[in-house]
């Protein structure tokens, strides 16, 4: 059985951020042209989601205040801009869910939902990057709305993959928008069965994101993968004891 979801003790309240935010951003959230007012009711409102912008502010023993309104301020701009808040699944057709390239199934050991991305079922140069980004965003968006506050751990199964599956600007966009744009959403991202030829690949990858946040990028094989996903959630040909795949 799964370990409950971490609590995580943090060196500020919600109220205490909350109230610096509203002050410090009083003109943009009053004029309610560069935020969206539905965000901010949400971020106002639902302690758990304000709690995501506290936690991403933090590391270590260190509240940086400046990196919390610096991510709030990114992230509400992009959300307006974006119209991240009116995503829903009738933006898609139904092929992109058909495909199984991203989705949720399962849970890790700390009980925090697995995104799934199925590598070996994207062709560089072959998609519409800017429909699979909405895609993500909308999966993304799924999981604040049904269960904000809780981080989420994504697992990149690189089995039969090569050069021509891993794109550069898709990945980019899945890194940049943990970081400035759904901040407190990551729990660490999983590499599995990653292929020689894209090792190089990926310690690229690895670079774009900050020093802290480097540890937060685990590579795994069949051997050490049930240290983070539990053994009946993964199909045999992952390590795991189910039939099926995933």
């Amino acid at each position: 059985m799964a370990a409950p979801i971490p609590t995580y003790q943090t060196l500020t309240t919600v109220e205490a951020f909350r109230k610096a935010v509203n002050e410090h951003f009083a003109k943009q959230i009053n004029e309610g042209q560069e935020y969206d007012e539905r965000d901010i009711k949400r971020f106002n409102e639902i302690d758990e989601y304000a709690l995501m912008f506290v936690r991403h502010a933090q590391y270590g023993k260190t509240f940086d205040e400046q990196k919390g309104f610096y991510h709030f301020n990114e992230a509400m701009t992009w959300r307006k801009q974006n119209n991240a808040y009116d995503i829903s699944t009738d933006r898609f057709p139904s092929s992109y869910f058909d495909r199984h390239a991203v989705f949720y199934k399962n849970h890790d050991v700390n009980n925090s939902r697995v995104l799934n991305c199925i590598i070996r079922v994207f062709h560089k140069g072959q998609e519409d990057n800017e429909a699979v980004k909405r895609f993500i965003i909308y999966n993304f968006e799924e999981q604040i709305r049904s269960n904000p506050g809780q981080r989420i751990a994504i697992l990149f199964d690189m089995r039969e993959t090569g050069l021509g599956h891993l794109d550069y600007d898709l990945i980019k966009f899945i890194i940049n928008s943990l970081m400035y744009h759904y901040p407190g959403l990551l729990s660490y991202m999983l590499i599995f069965k990653l292929p020689f030829i894209l090792q190089a690949a990926w310690k690229l990858i690895k670079s774009w994101l900050p020093t802290e946040t480097q540890n937060s990028v685990i590579f795994a094989n069949e051997k050490t993968i049930t240290n983070y996903i539990p053994a009946d959630q993964l199909p045999k040909a992952m390590g795991g004891t189910r039939d099926e795949e995933l």
